[in-house]
């Protein structure tokens, strides 16, 4: 909080100090200066302000606290002005005097002053907000208890006591100390047992200082006295989500069943499916909710991409197009996820048409290459390098999008030493580029330049260190070329351990398992890889195994359904030509 002393400002605070007496009060016109707020009365009717005879002690005071505020002696100033916030009890004052004292950094004087305007005048909103602010300034949170305590017990009417403990929330959360926060909201919350908020509030600072027990005792608390609220239901949901994923989507499905109104809990928990990656479930989730608001641009949007992301082009694009049509804010994200939509599907027109419709925003460089990469993928390689060096680049992140995009073009047409020579190039201008350190090894890779590609993969793992995929990358290559087993394995386990959900990383380690003579681990590892995604390589990966474990049907059928949706994969059919032909 800044106290602006502006030109004039001394005579403009030392009237309106003035104007604490009556007589005086009646023989100015308060100055109106657009730059400073003016001793006005309370912002609540109810509250008497208090009159005071206008003394020589009085005047002198006042003029003694300004003049040292404007000459920056706060220590005079600070001091003056909490004295006479004392001896005058008086809101006006005291608020001048928290403003001089924070801008002066003296917390002491701050809440001393504030104290004393939260006693005059209980219900100022921008008394209460001072505290807030005051709170968060705090190092030593227990020094706020006879405040605070204070200003809940000032609180008669219920309604006002629940707004304080949930504006009290609002400050805690932001504090960094999370053990004083608990212990202080446990004191102050003690007095009302029958207050759903309290209990609120102890068991959402028990959730961030980790008392997670407590949290749950407390969230289920008050719930017991406010059956329903989702306040106290997202908060015991929450520690759920911490403790077990099953329990925690029961919890929210049985809830949601009770009160299939609750609009918040179902997006939490539509938002919460989407982090388990049950795309289907949290679709389902978002489709409830747009039935009640068929008419929202964002939750369109949202079901849309989930939508997308389970490939169900047919239902996505009507959805993306439905979004723009209700005006979503930002009409070129959707024109470019419309471009992806028909992309996934092969439909290049489609596809160029929606990219190109996006003008402007961060989409316009991805939209651009997009095009670029089609025209290559439809061996239009010329021209797709013609449109590349004319997409807008405007920052070095969109610099490097371009050049991976050229890698990538050379790559998937077969100029694997032209892909590599262009990452060359423009890692001797940015050497610690994780991206085209990684591009580059998996080039290296296919040049059988092992050297490079071991090198490049480490540096990205200094680089980057939880970077699963290059782990994997490095151990799979070693598996690959059945060369130092046992360090691919602790490798790819690495990888897994960073990301062990990812289906490409457990084709690595069934593969590894397989170059180690394992078959029934390989198997069984592969066949949870390809479950999770129906990937070509996995199912060539899947395919050689079982034929080598002695299951030639299993592994037809693997690689014939393989090829139905893949018919043109290298590695898979690299793979059924060595074992079939």
């Amino acid at each position: 909080m800044k106290v602006i002393f502006a030109k004039h400002g001394f005579r403009v605070a030392l009237l309106g100090a003035l104007a604490l007496s009556q007589g005086v009060s009646q023989a100015f016109e308060l100055p109106q200066l657009a730059d400073e707020k003016p001793w006005a009365a309370s912002e609540h009717p109810g509250v008497v302000l208090p009159s005071h005879e206008l003394t020589a002690k009085l005047v002198y005071q006042l003029l003694l606290a300004e003049i040292a505020a404007q000459r920056e002696h706060f220590g005079v100033a600070v001091d003056t002005y909490l004295e006479l916030a004392q001896s005058t009890g008086d809101p006006r004052v005291a608020r001048r005097a928290s403003e001089v004292a924070f801008y002066a950094h003296d917390l002491k004087a701050a809440q001393a002053a504030v104290s004393i305007w939260l006693e005059s005048d209980p219900m100022s909103i921008e008394a209460r907000e001072t505290l807030a602010v005051l709170m968060l300034s705090q190092s030593k949170l227990p020094d706020m208890t006879e405040v605070l305590t204070k200003l809940l017990a000032n609180d008669k009417d219920p309604v006002a006591l629940a707004r304080d403990f949930r504006n009290l929330n609002i400050v805690f959360l932001q504090h960094p100390d999370h053990e004083a926060v608990f212990h202080l909201a446990e004191q102050l919350a003690e007095p009302y047992p029958n207050l759903p908020e309290a209990h609120y509030l102890v068991g959402s600072a028990a959730f961030l200082a980790q008392q997670v027990d407590v949290a749950l005792a407390q969230a289920r608390a008050a719930s017991a006295l406010r059956p329903g609220w989702e306040a106290s239901t997202l908060l015991e949901a929450r520690v759920l989500q911490d403790q077990d994923a099953a329990q925690a989507r029961s919890f929210y499905r049985e809830y949601l069943v009770r009160y299939p109104g609750a609009r918040d809990v179902r997006m939490v928990f539509a938002r919460y499916l989407v982090d388990l990656k049950d795309y289907q479930a949290a679709r389902e989730q978002f489709n409830i909710i747009l039935q009640e608001a068929p008419d929202n641009p964002d939750l369109t949007l949202a079901v849309a991409l989930l939508t997308l992301q389970l490939k169900d082009y047919a239902e996505a694009t009507p959805l993306f197009q439905k979004a723009l049509a209700l005006g979503y804010r930002d009409p070129n994200t959707v024109r470019f996820y419309l471009g992806e939509a028909y992309e996934e599907q092969k439909q290049w027109d489609e596809a160029t048409r929606w990219y190109n419709a996006v003008n402007a925003g961060e989409q316009l460089t991805a939209a651009r290459i997009h095009v670029a990469l089609m025209l290559a993928h439809q061996n239009q390689l010329q021209k797709a390098m013609a449109l590349l060096r004319e997409v807008p680049v405007h920052t070095a992140e969109q610099h490097e999008q371009v050049i991976l995009a050229e890698e990538q073009m050379l790559r998937e047409s077969g100029d694997y030493q032209g892909a590599y020579d262009t990452l060359t190039r423009e890692l001797h201008r940015t050497p610690d580029s994780p991206d085209l350190l990684y591009e580059r090894a998996i080039v290296s890779d296919k040049l059988n330049r092992m050297d490079t590609l071991e090198q490049d993969l480490r540096k990205v793992m200094v680089l980057r260190p939880e970077y699963a995929h290059a782990y994997n990358a490095l151990g799979y290559s070693l598996a690959d070329r059945s060369i130092r087993l046992d360090e691919a394995l602790v490798l790819i386990k690495k990888a897994l351990a960073l990301a062990p959900d990812d289906p490409f990383i457990l084709d690595s380690l069934g593969w590894v398992q397989f170059r180690l003579g394992h078959l029934q681990e390989s198997i069984a590892t592969l066949k949870q890889a390809y479950a999770m995604q129906e990937d070509p390589e996995i199912a060539a990966h899947l395919g050689e195994v079982l034929w080598v474990s002695g299951n030639q049907p299993a592994a037809r059928k693997t690689w014939e359904d393989g090829l139905k949706t893949h018919p043109d994969n290298d590695a898979l059919l690299s793979t059924v030509h060595r074992f079939l032909h």
